[in-house]
């Protein structure tokens, strides 16, 4: 496993448990001082590249752009972030797309069947090119925010069973598949036959050792992390249904206290970081994996053929989620541009 060098405090506080004990409430945005919400713990990739960041923009700043982390859900969770950056209760939030989706449906297209089975690497040209900078635009007008180029990738989100063995998609049928959510996931797991489940990540070790579910759609590095082998998940099917990325969003409440200078500052210290973030990423789900085998759990890959074959079976549902959804007609056909 890669160990990633700790990183200097100059500037900022990288753990929110220290700031905590000094601040009974979240601190006002009356002086530049940016405060990035996160609901992970100090040693995701996804911290450690947050905080390499802030320490460079402090830098780079002469010491004029500070930056407090409060890391673990400390001050708001996943689903709440979005919201409070919004509002300009915190300064910058990294989040997951799926719970922006439920603000700008547009979004939700990353889930669609057209992309599965795509890998992570072309993925990330993707949502670098015409339909994620389309996108972040939406999602920037729609919450009045500052949504940032250069998504932080979370990697491939895969499935993965408890005794059942996982040889082909089939496999999959009658099984109780517990997901993170997202009409795209529901979607495609109801297309195998299998059975849909939504419930929480926190009640999932729980639901597996009980046999509440049969098998989850997750990622290598979730899977590890959350010991989620010792809970009885045994077989790994790396069918890539989808590419897990977060999207960096600022309030306008501490951006448009920058001068234009330091919002370029800004914009270019954070791109910088990006391409190591993924790197590091595609990296720890390589080492996951290794773990999850050393420790028996069974992996097959997907053949691109049967990838194929899922996307023109979903044909009909991915038409019925743009109609429900009312994605527009030139987000589709950015979208289609992208994976030709």
């Amino acid at each position: 496993m890669t160990v990633l060098p700790p990183l200097r405090r100059a500037g900022f506080l990288a753990s929110a448990t220290a700031v905590a004990t000094l601040f009974a409430a979240v601190p006002a945005l009356a002086e530049p001082t940016l405060t990035i919400t996160l609901d992970t713990p100090p040693s995701h990739m996804r911290n450690v590249y947050v905080g390499r960041f802030a320490e460079a923009l402090t830098d780079r700043s002469g010491g004029a752009l500070t930056v407090e982390i409060f890391d673990s859900g400390q001050l708001y969770s996943s689903r709440d972030a979005g919201r409070a950056v919004a509002r300009g209760d915190a300064g910058m939030a990294i989040v997951s797309t799926a719970p922006l989706s439920r603000i700008e449906p547009a979004l939700t297209v990353l889930e669609f069947p057209m992309f599965s089975g795509i890998s992570a690497e072309r993925m990330g040209e993707i949502v670098d090119g015409p339909l994620g900078q389309r996108l972040g635009a939406m999602l920037g007008e729609k919450m009045d925010v500052v949504a940032l180029d250069g998504w932080y990738m979370l990697g491939p989100i895969n499935t993965y069973s408890t005794t059942t063995p996982l040889n082909s998609l089939e496999d999959l049928r009658g099984l109780q598949v517990r997901h993170p959510g997202g009409v795209g996931a529901v979607a495609y797991l109801e297309a195998l036959g299998a059975i849909p489940v939504s419930m929480p990540y926190t009640d999932v070790p729980l639901a597996l050792q009980q046999g509440t579910v049969d098998a989850i759609v997750s990622s290598n590095a979730s899977v590890l992390s959350g010991s989620l082998q010792e809970s009885g998940l045994g077989h790994a099917y790396l069918n890539n249904m989808l590419t897990g990325f977060y999207m960096p969003i600022v309030s306008h409440a501490y951006w448009d206290q920058l001068t234009e200078e330091q919002q370029s500052l800004f914009r270019a210290t954070w791109a910088e970081f990006v391409p190591g973030q993924r790197q590091d990423a595609a990296r720890q789900q390589d080492e996951a994996r290794a773990t999850l085998e050393a420790a028996g759990m069974v992996f097959v890959e997907q053949p691109a053929e049967e990838a194929a074959a899922q996307r023109e079976r979903l044909a009909g549902a991915q038409a019925r989620m743009i109609s429900d959804l009312g994605i527009e007609d030139d987000i589709m056909a950015l979208a289609r541009d992208a994976v030709q």
